[in-house]
């Protein structure tokens, strides 16, 4: 098969049994988390230079955030950005991830426990994202299973660096938050994130 994760659709979604449900992804009240003066100086710089790529927004806007996050919860996780990730040719799952985090801190190469994928995207509504975004969270899921590790759920995020959209997958179903959290309210976003990185210390999410 040569389609790659760019290329799926929510038809290609549904052929590999992946329902797709829109709900409030999270219930619970979201504590806000202050940024850093370094996040809000580096956000306030890097707005200006200019980002009219996938790349660019994922260098200035992206890993400042995912960077910071990281720095907060020390020996929680660690992320990995452009790496090529083929897990099942057959199956077209294959192709590059803009971010992979695996709950293993201090890991030198993607090893499992994979516990989410955040996708870039430009000049693209974030809706349009979701399969490939779906793609990536299934086989990440596959990943796990074939070293042998139970995790519940694989979170996706779409961004293009200024809205970020939250999906969730258990087993073969995907929850579509219904909203999406910006940088215009920083502390609202971590604390949604925070949510997220809370949950890959739970054995169910």
């Amino acid at each position: 098969m040569k389609k790659s994760y760019s290329h799926f659709t929510i038809d290609d979604i549904r052929g590999l049994g992946i329902s797709v449900i829109r709900a409030e992804l999270f219930t619970q009240a979201i504590n806000t988390v202050a940024p850093s003066d370094f996040l809000l100086k580096t956000l306030a710089i890097n707005h200006d230079i200019p980002s009219e790529s996938e790349k660019a927004k994922s260098e200035l806007l992206i890993t400042p955030i995912l960077t910071e996050l990281w720095a907060q919860n020390p020996q929680k996780f660690t992320y990995f950005s452009g790496y090529q990730f083929n897990v099942d040719s057959k199956l077209g799952l294959k192709g590059f991830c803009d971010f992979i985090i695996s709950k293993k801190y201090n890991a030198a190469f993607i090893e499992s426990p994979l516990v989410a994928v955040v996708e870039a995207k430009h000049n693209q509504d974030l809706l349009d994202a979701t399969p490939q975004c779906i793609a990536e969270m299934y086989a990440a899921q596959l990943f796990n299973k074939k070293n042998q590790e139970e995790i519940n759920c694989i979170y996706g995020v779409i961004t293009n660096g200024y809205e970020w959209l939250f999906l969730k997958l258990i087993d073969k179903q995907v929850t579509l938050d219904h909203n999406r959290y910006g940088i215009k309210n920083l502390p609202e976003l971590l604390g949604v994130w925070q949510v997220v990185i809370d949950g890959f210390e739970e054995t169910l999410c």
